[in-house]
C-alpha cells in the first residue's frame, strides 16, 4: 500500500532525497525451459524474447490433456522459465541503499545480480526484495537473472500461472531509512497510532528527526507530530507516535475515505519522505451479531476469488482487475476472500478505494494438498517468514478487517503458531481459517459444511461465525434445466442437503454441449442458470440465511468469477478446463445468478428475465418457468404485449424470484418494475431468428492515450433485427488496424480449449465472444475489424448463411473505407475471383464456407465455418448415461502400471493394468468440502484367476494404510466387481492410493467415494 514520492520542495537548509520507487517492468528478456549458466554475467541472451512484465507464460501456451498441470491446474504448460535484464547504474544511486523488489513470482524463484545469488523464494504468492547495494557501488552495469521453477506439478489445486506475474521495482533509499513495510498505523475513534521503524544502514552513528503529517484527500495537513531518534551503526529502532484528527472522515463500504501519513526522516541536511495510505475506522466483532464497522452492523456479502482472469491468466492488467472488482461491487458484493493466497498489492489498493472489505488469506494448506504445492514441500521451513512479510505488507489497508491463515486444512500445532504470529505482528485484526476446525481461531470459519441442513441449529455462540466458502452452486451462462440437480445426489446423508422441488414435472430443455456417448465422465455436465444446481443449498436460501440469522456474520460464495483449473473433481476433466461456480464467467460476462444477488443486495432499480426466449426445438405451448429478478416493489410481466399480471416480492428464498409459467411460442417478454406505482425500470427479450449479424461494444473503460492500455471488446451474435441469438457459436475473426493488437480471446466456455494468447479467431459461446485489445503505443488510431460467417451450425432451424463484418474505432479516428467479401462453398480457398457476397445464401449439411474480407481492397480477414451434423451444440433430446461411473483410474496419477483398453464393459476410455508389478500404484485426488467423516469407497476392478485367487493391494489414505484382498473374477477384463470399504476422509484435500502388494493380472477401472 506504500506510495513513495519524489518531492521537489525548496528548502535552503535541506537536501531533499525522497525515497524513490522506480517501476522495473520494461524490457526484460525471457526464455522458456532450463538455460544452463543463464545466471552468469557472461551468458549470451541475444536470442531471448524481449517483453514487459507482468508476465504469465502458462496462459500463453496451448491447453493439452497431457500437460502435467492436469485438471487441477487447468491443462496448461508449466515448466521452468528464465528472465534477464541488464541496466546501467545511474551515478545518483551511488552512496544509497538500493533494492530490487518483486510483487509476485510463481514459483520457486531464484534471483542473481551479476552472478551473485541474492536468494530464493519458494512461495509463489508473496512479495519480496533483495539488497543490490553491493553491485551498485562496485559496478557500472548490473545484469539480473531470475529462474522460475514451476516444473513439478500440480503445484496447487487451481490454476496458478507461471512466471513474474506481478510488478517489479527498484527502491532507492538513504542509508538511514524506513525499511520496506516499516510503518504500522492503527486507528481508534479519532486517534492515530503510528509505529515507524527507522534503520541505520551506515557505518556511523546517526541522529535524526521523524516528522509525521496526516494529510486528507484535499491535501490539507490535519495533524503533525515530531520525534527525535538516535541510532548506532547498523542499528534499528521503532518510533511510536500518536496523533489526533479532529472529526475524522471515516472509511466504510459506502464512503471509503482515505488519509495519507507522510513520514519525513531528517538526518543532518538530508530529508527522505515516505507516504502510507490508511483509513480511519473502528471494527468490532460480536458473537451474537457479527461485524460492526463504525457502529453499524454490517453483513459480509462476500465472494471468494482466485488470482487469474481467464484468458489473461495470472498477470492481470490493473484495468481488468479494477473492472472485475467494480463488477462485483455493482452485484452488491461488499467483501472478498483472497482464496487461497495473497493477491497482488494493487488489489488491496483498489479495495481500499472502492470500499470492499477483504478477508486476506495466505495459505491453502499447512500440509500437502496437491502433489507439489507449498504445503507439501515448503510450509514448515518458510511459513513464518512468508506470513511475516505478508502481514507487514498488508496491515495498513483499511479494507482488510480479518486474516485467514488456511483453507480446509488441519493441525492444532500449526494453527496455534500461525494465530500467535498474526497477533504479534498485528493485534488489531482477528484470525480465522476456512474450515480448519481449530479452536485457536478468533473467528469460526466454516466452508461447505456450513451449508448443511440444521447447521445453524447447533452453532455455538462463543465466537463470531463466518461462512468462509458458502455457498456452492454451479451454473453455465445461457444454459437451463428445470429439474433440480445435486452434485452428490439427493438425499445425501453426509451433506444433509435441503430439498428443493423441480420447476416442472419433466425436463423442458434438452440441448447440451455434446451427447452422453461423447462424455468421458459422468460429471461432464453443464449446470442450470435457474439457481437449481448445487451441493446442499441454493444461492437464494443462502442469501436468506445470511440476512435473517443474527449471528451469521458473513458469507463468501464460491466464487465471484469462474477460474481456470479445479476441473476434474466437480466437472469431470478434459475438455472441461475451468471451475464454473462463479456469478460471472471467465470472460467477465455476467450470468443470471449475478442479477439474483443484485436484486437482493442493491437498491438501484433493476429487473432481469430468464431464461432467454429462443427455443426452436420446443413444441408450442410447452410451459416454461419464466423468472424475473428484481428489487422493485412490484414487477409486471408482459407476453406479446399482454399483461400476465403483477407480483410483489417475498422475503423467503422461494419468493426472491418472480415466476410465471408461460406456454412457449415465439414473441416478446417484457418485465416492468414499479416503485410507488411508477415505472422505474424494464427489460425486454424476444425470440431470435437464425444468426446473421454481429454487434461490437465495449465493457468498461475505453482505450486511453497510454502504451499497453487494454480494452474489453464484446462481440454479440444477433439475428437480422439485432436480437441476441442465445445459441450463437459461430467463429469470430479479428483484425486490429493501427497501433494495437489482439492480446487474447475468450468466450467464457468451460469446454473451449483453444489457445487464448495472440489468437486471431474464436468461437462464440452462447452468443458472446470476448476480445482483449492492447495498445502498442501511447498515441495513434486503433480500429478493430471483426467478421463472422453466421448460421445455425446444424441447419436445424434454417439453411441460411450470412456473412457480417463490423468495424469499431477503439481510439482516435475511425478508419474510413469499405468492405468487400468473397466466399466459396466447395472447400476451396477464396480469392477475389470467387463469389462476391451480397446477401444471405443457403447451404447443405457438410458444407464448409470460406471467405476473405477486403478493406479498401486490402485483405484483412480470412474466415471459415463448417455446417454439419457433428458441429456445434447438441439440440436433440439428450439421454442421460445409464451408468454414471466414478473417478476413472486412467485419469488418476500412477506409476509402474499401464493404461489398457483391451477388454469390455469398463467405464471411461480404459483402465489401469497392474500386470505383475509389485509396488505399482494409482493415486486419486478427492476433495471433501464438508467436515471430516466416514465414506464408502467403491473400487471397480477385474482380476485374473489364472495364477492366484486373491490379489492383495495396499489402500493408503492421507498416509494411513490398510491391506485389501480383491478376489478374482470368472471373466477377466470383461467382468468387473466393486470392492467396498469404509474409510475416513478428512476435510479438504485427500489422496487415495492403491499399491500392488501381490497381484498377477489385476486391473482397476474406477473409484467412487460415497
Amino acid at each position: 500500500m506504500k506510495y513513495l514520492l519524489i518531492l521537489g520542495l525548496l528548502f535552503s537548509a535541506l537536501q531533499l532525497s525522497a525515497q524513490q520507487r522506480l517501476n522495473f517492468n520494461k524490457d526484460w528478456k525471457f526464455k522458456l525451459d532450463e538455460q544452463r549458466g543463464a545466471e552468469k554475467l557472461s551468458y549470451k541472451d541475444n536470442d531471448w524474447r524481449v517483453l514487459n512484465l507482468p508476465h504469465d507464460w502458462s496462459i500463453e501456451g496451448e491447453y493439452d490433456k497431457d500437460h502435467p498441470m492436469g485438471g487441477q491446474c487447468g491443462y496448461l504448460p508449466a515448466g521452468i522459465g528464465w528472465y534477464r535484464k541488464t541496466i546501467k547504474v545511474p551515478q545518483d544511486w551511488k552512496g544509497k541503499k538500493i533494492r530490487i523488489a518483486f510483487d509476485g513470482v510463481f514459483m520457486n524463484s531464484t534471483v542473481w545480480a551479476n552472478g551473485r545469488k541474492l536468494g530464493n523464494r519458494p512461495y509463489g504468492w508473496i512479495s519480496f526484495e533483495y539488497d543490490i547495494t553491493e553491485e551498485v557501488e562496485k559496478e557500472e552495469t548490473i545484469t539480473f537473472a531470475v529462474r522460475v521453477d514451476n516444473d513439478a506439478q500440480p503445484s496447487a489445486r487451481w490454476y496458478t500461472g507461471s512466471g513474474i506475474y506481478a510488478n517489479t521495482w527498484i527502491d532507492i533509499k538513504e542509508k538511514v531509512n524506513i525499511p520496506t513495510d516499516g510503518v504500522f498505523i492503527k486507528t481508534k475513534e479519532n486517534r492515530v497510532q503510528i509505529a515507524t521503524e527507522v534503520k541505520n544502514e551506515s557505518q556511523k552513528k546517526a541522529k535524526g528527526t521523524l516528522i509525521t503529517d496526516i494529510v486528507d484527500q484535499d491535501g490539507k495537513v490535519v495533524a503533525t507530530t515530531v520525534q527525535k531518534f538516535s541510532l548506532l551503526k547498523e542499528d534499528q529502532t521503532t518510533v511510536e507516535q500518536e496523533l489526533t484528527i479532529d472529526s475524522p472522515k471515516l472509511w466504510s463500504t459506502t464512503s471509503p475515505y482515505l488519509y495519507k501519513a507522510v513520514s519525513r526522516v531528517i538526518v543532518k541536511n538530508i530529508e527522505e519522505v515516505y507516504t502510507t495510505r490508511f483509513g480511519v475506522r473502528d471494527v468490532e466483532w460480536k458473537p451474537e451479531s457479527g461485524v460492526w464497522i463504525n457502529g453499524e452492523n454490517i453483513k459480509l456479502q462476500g465472494v471468494c476469488n482466485h488470482q487469474d482472469a481467464g484468458a489473461l491468466g495470472a498477470a492481470v492488467p490493473d484495468k481488468i482487475l479494477r473492472f472485475r472488482l467494480e463488477q462485483l461491487k455493482k452485484m452488491g458484493v461488499n467483501a472478498i476472500r483472497t482464496a487461497h493466497n495473497p493477491q497482488t498489492p494493487q488489489f488491496y489498493d483498489m479495495c481500499d478505494e472502492m470500499g470492499l472489505i477483504v478477508m486476506d488469506e495466505i495459505y491453502d494448506g499447512w500440509h500437502k494438498k496437491a502433489l507439489n504445492d507449498y504445503g507439501a514441500h515448503y510450509f514448515k521451513e518458510w511459513w513464518n517468514r512468508d506470513l511475516t512479510d505478508w502481514i507487514k505488507r498488508d496491515r495498513n489497508h483499511p479494507s482488510i478487517i480479518i486474516y485467514s491463515v488456511g483453507n480446509e486444512t488441519r493441525g492444532d500445532e500449526a494453527a496455534k503458531a500461525l494465530v500467535e504470529r498474526c497477533h504479534e505482528l498485528d493485534d488489531t485484526r482477528p484470525v480465522t481459517s476456512g474450515h480448519s476446525g481449530s479452536d485457536y481461531m478468533d473467528v469460526f470459519g466454516v466452508n461447505g459444511h456450513s451449508e448443511k441442513k440444521g447447521f445453524f441449529d447447533h452453532l455455538k455462540t462463543d465466537r463470531v461465525f463466518i461462512g468462509t466458502e458458502n455457498t456452492h452452486t454451479f451454473q453455465v451462462r445461457g444454459f437451463y434445466r428445470t429439474l433440480t440437480w445435486y452434485r452428490d445426489g439427493y438425499p445425501c446423508v453426509r451433506h444433509q442437503p435441503y430439498e428443493y422441488p423441480d420447476l416442472t414435472e419433466e425436463e423442458v430443455f434438452t440441448y447440451d454441449w455434446t451427447t452422453s456417448a461423447k462424455k468421458a465422465n459422468y460429471k461432464q455436465l453443464f449446470n442450470s442458470s435457474y439457481d437449481n444446481a448445487m451441493v446442499r443449498l441454493t444461492s437464494r436460501q443462502n442469501i436468506e440465511q445470511l440476512r435473517d440469522i443474527p449471528n451469521y456474520a458473513g458469507s463468501f460464495r464460491w466464487t465471484g468469477h469462474d477460474y481456470i483449473g479445479e476441473a476434474t473433481f466437480v466437472h469431470g476433466g478434459w475438455p472441461f478446463k475451468s471451475f464454473m461456480g462463479g456469478a460471472i464467467d471467465m470472460a467477465n460476462f455476467e450470468k443470471d445468478l449475478y442479477y439474483l444477488y443484485q436484486s437482493q443486495w442493491t437498491e438501484t432499480p433493476m429487473v432481469h428475465i430468464l431464461p432467454h426466449w429462443t427455443h426452436p426445438t420446443l413444441e408450442e405451448g410447452v410451459e416454461i418457468p419464466v423468472w424475473v429478478y428484481s428489487n422493485c416493489d412490484e414487477v409486471e410481466l408482459f407476453f406479446n404485449g399482454k399483461s400476465l399480471g403483477k407480483q410483489t416480492p417475498g422475503q423467503s428464498w422461494d419468493k426472491m424470484q418472480y415466476q410465471w409459467m408461460v406456454g412457449y411460442q415465439t414473441g416478446t417478454l417484457q418485465a416492468v418494475g414499479y416503485n410507488n406505482n411508477k415505472v422505474v425500470t424494464e427489460e425486454t427479450i424476444a425470440t431470435a431468428d437464425q444468426p446473421s449479424k454481429i454487434k461490437l461494444s465495449i465493457d468498461g473503460e475505453p482505450l486511453t492515450n497510454t502504451k499497453e492500455d487494454i480494452v474489453q471488446l464484446r462481440v454479440t451474435s444477433t439475428d437480422a433485427k439485432g436480437e441476441v441469438y442465445p445459441y450463437g457459436e459461430n467463429r469470430n475473426f479479428f483484425k486490429v488496424l493501427g497501433t494495437g493488437y489482439v492480446k487474447a480471446l475468450d468466450n467464457g466456455s468451460p469446454v473451449d480449449v483453444e489457445k487464448h494468447y495472440l489468437a486471431t479467431d474464436r468461437i462464440g459461446f452462447y452468443g458472446l465472444t470476448r476480445g482483449y485489445i492492447e495498445s502498442l503505443e501511447a498515441s495513434g488510431d486503433i480500429n478493430v475489424i471483426v467478421g463472422s460467417i453466421l448460421g445455425d451450425k446444424r441447419l436445424m432451424t434454417s439453411k441460411k448463411v450470412s456473412i457480417d463484418v463490423q468495424k469499431m474505432a477503439l481510439r482516435g479516428k475511425e478508419a474510413k473505407g469499405s468492405f468487400s467479401v468473397f466466399y466459396t462453398t466447395d472447400g476451396s480457398e477464396p480469392t477475389t475471383a470467387s463469389t462476391k457476397y451480397n446477401q444471405s445464401f443457403e447451404v447443405e449439411l457438410g458444407t464448409t464456407v470460406k471467405a476473405i474480407v477486403l478493406f479498401n481492397n486490402k485483405e484483412v480477414l480470412r474466415m471459415y465455418e463448417r455446417f454439419a451434423e457433428d458441429e456445434g451444440f447438441e439440440m436433440d433430446p439428450v439421454v442421460t448415461a445409464i451408468n454414471p461411473g466414478g473417478d476413472q483410474a486412467e485419469d488418476a496419477a500412477f506409476d509402474q502400471v499401464t493404461i489398457s483398453s483391451q477388454g469390455a464393459n469398463f467405464n471411461g476410455n480404459g483402465f489401469i493394468d497392474f500386470g505383475k508389478n509389485q509396488g505399482g500404484y494409482i493415486e486419486w485426488y478427492q476433495e471433501n468440502d464438508g467436515s471430516e467423516g466416514e465414506y464408502t469407497l467403491k473400487i471397480r476392478y477385474s482380476a485374473s484367476k489364472r495364477d492366484i485367487q486373491e490379489h492383495k493391494v495396499l489402500l493408503t489414505i492421507n498416509g494411513e494404510s490398510q491391506e485389501l484382498i480383491l478376489k478374482a473374477v470368472d471373466k477377466y477384463r470383461n467382468e468387473w466387481k466393486e470392492y467396498e470399504v469404509n474409510v475416513v476422509l478428512q476435510s479438504g484435500a485427500n489422496t487415495i492410493r492403491l499399491t500392488s502388494i501381490q497381484a498377477n493380472g489385476l486391473c482397476v477401472d474406477e473409484l467412487k467415494a460415497i
